[in-house]
C-alpha cells in the first residue's frame, strides 16, 4: 500500500512539471542539409522554318506579230491549135509562185515563278487579236502556248532576261487548223515601278516556219514584239 502511494505521488509530480509551462509544443524538424532539386525538363528542338524563296507573278501584254508565207501551184497550160498544120497540142504546165508577209496584233497572258534572283520559270499564252493580212491570201490567225526557262540579271530596279522554251503553235488558214511545235526563244527587260508592279518589253520567236498550212501555201516564221505589266502578289 505504501509502494502504490509513492508511485501515485511521483506520477502527479511529473505531470505538474511537464504542464507547468503551458501547452506542449513539438520541437521543429531539422532542416535538410541539401537544397531541393527541381525536376529536369528536356527541351524539344524546333524544326527550322522552311526557306521559301519562290515568288509567283502574273502579267498581261499586247504586241505586234509578223509572219510570211510562200505559195506555189502548178497551172495547166491548156491546148494550142496549129492553124497551118491543122493540129492541136498541149502546152506545158506552168509553175505559179506568189507570197508575201503581213502583221497582226496580239494579246499575251503570262504566269511564272521566280526560283531565285537569277532564274524564273514562265508560261505564256499568245493569240492574234487581228488576222495576218497578206496579199492574194485569205486571212491567217495564230495561237501559241509555251513554257520558258527565264535566266535573268537584276540591276537595281531593272532586270534583263532571256527566254528559252518549248511551245505549240496553231495556225488557222482557209478553214484548216495546222498545229506545230518546237523550240522557242526570246529576250527582253523589265522595270520595277514598286515592289508589286513592273512593266516589261520583249521579243519572242514563236515559230520557225516551213510547214504547209494548205495544199499550196507554206508558212514562214512567226515573231512577236510585246509590252505589258507584271503583278507580284
Amino acid at each position: 500500500m505504501k509502494t502504490l502511494s509513492k508511485i501515485l505521488v511521483v506520477a502527479l509530480f511529473s505531470s505538474s512539471v511537464l504542464f507547468a509551462g503551458g501547452a506542449f509544443v513539438a520541437a521543429p524538424a531539422p532542416e535538410p542539409d541539401t537544397e531541393p532539386v527541381e525536376p529536369a525538363v528536356a527541351e524539344i528542338p524546333q524544326a527550322p522554318a522552311a526557306d521559301n524563296n519562290l515568288k509567283p507573278y502574273f502579267g498581261a501584254g499586247v504586241g505586234s506579230s509578223s509572219t510570211d508565207v510562200h505559195s506555189q501551184a502548178k497551172v495547166c497550160g491548156g491546148c494550142q491549135y496549129d492553124k497551118l498544120n491543122q493540129t492541136s497540142s498541149k502546152a506545158p504546165d506552168k509553175i505559179l509562185n506568189w507570197g508575201g508577209s503581213g502583221s497582226a496584233g496580239t494579246g499575251t497572258a503570262l504566269a511564272g515563278v521566280e526560283v531565285n534572283d537569277f532564274l524564273a520559270i514562265e508560261g505564256r499564252l499568245t493569240k492574234t487579236i487581228s488576222d495576218y493580212e497578206i496579199k492574194d491570201h485569205k486571212p491567217i490567225s495564230a495561237t501559241n502556248a509555251a513554257v520558258y526557262l527565264k535566266p535573268q540579271y537584276k540591276l537595281e530596279a531593272a532586270t534583263l532576261y532571256a527566254l528559252l522554251g518549248y511551245g505549240v503553235t496553231k495556225l488557222s488558214f482557209m478553214g484548216n487548223d495546222t498545229t506545230v511545235n518546237g523550240l522557242q526563244y526570246g529576250a527582253g527587260g523589265s522595270y520595277d515601278i514598286n515592289d508589286e508592279l513592273s512593266v516589261f518589253a520583249d521579243y519572242t520567236k514563236l515559230y520557225g516556219g516551213g510547214d504547209k498550212i494548205s495544199k499550196a501555201t507554206t508558212a514562214g516564221g512567226i515573231s512577236s514584239v510585246n509590252a505589258g505589266v507584271i503583278f507580284k502578289p
